[in-house]
């Protein structure tokens, strides 16, 4: 914090394509690491997983505007022409596995994973589970899923949440001191989407008491229903 009060940040910053920012810490520089060793993959899939909230799809957002490549959901897959898809030359497959570890939309995969690798496409393919947990019903599609490498992401550490909250803050014009933060930090869910949940009420009951965000404040607004 410099002397001014102001909130300093000695994180580093990935654009993507400059149109958005991905904080990098320990939980998540492995997948991003992947990411960007894009095309220079060993194989031409690559499986990302990683508990709710801990930025797969913002991820995959990011590789789908750097690769041209499309994002669909499971849903998606079953409704589209996995030729049409395969023609694209990259797909970004998004919570390919239901919260009990199924593959959703198996076969679909199967076909659009083949068609990939035969025309040098790559794939995508993102849940919250390891491969090595996925429910697969069909043999062939297994045995393809377990041979491509596969990189996880953590839950959001302290150092990422901060950093998220602070941006959110800042979006929303608020200064805030690090103490703060800290203190949000190590009692929140670890996801993103706490970290902008505990933000927002925060900032809603500073403004409408008309006081500072204070650590007293945020204890207030943590013990309140």
């Amino acid at each position: 914090m410099n002397s001014t009060g102001q909130l300093i940040l000695d994180l580093p910053a990935r654009k993507a394509q400059g149109r958005a920012d991905f904080l990098v810490t320990d939980s998540n520089a492995d997948a991003v690491a992947w990411l960007d060793r894009w095309p220079d993959w060993p194989a031409h899939a690559l499986c990302l997983y990683g508990p709710e909230g801990c930025g797969k799809s913002h991820l995959l957002h990011l590789w789908c505007v750097r690769t041209k490549a499309r994002r669909i959901t499971p849903a998606q897959l079953l409704d589209a022409s996995v030729l049409e898809l395969a023609a694209l030359g990259a797909v970004a497959l998004d919570d390919a596995g239901s919260d009990g570890g199924d593959v959703i939309a198996a076969e679909p995969l199967l076909h659009l994973y083949n068609l990939l690798r035969e025309q040098g496409g790559y794939l995508l393919i993102a849940a919250r589970q390891p491969p090595k947990q996925w429910q697969v019903s069909l043999p062939d599609l297994r045995s393809r899923i377990l041979a491509a490498p596969a990189v996880g992401i953590q839950a959001p550490d302290d150092q990422l949440l901060v950093a998220v909250m602070a941006k959110i803050f800042a979006d929303r014009q608020v200064r805030v001191g690090r103490d703060v933060l800290s203190y949000l930090a190590a009692r929140i869910e670890r996801s993103f989407a706490a970290a902008e949940t505990a933000v927002i009420k925060l900032d809603r009951i500073s403004l409408s008491g008309q006081r500072p965000i204070t650590v007293p404040l945020a204890r207030a607004a943590m013990t309140s229903e």
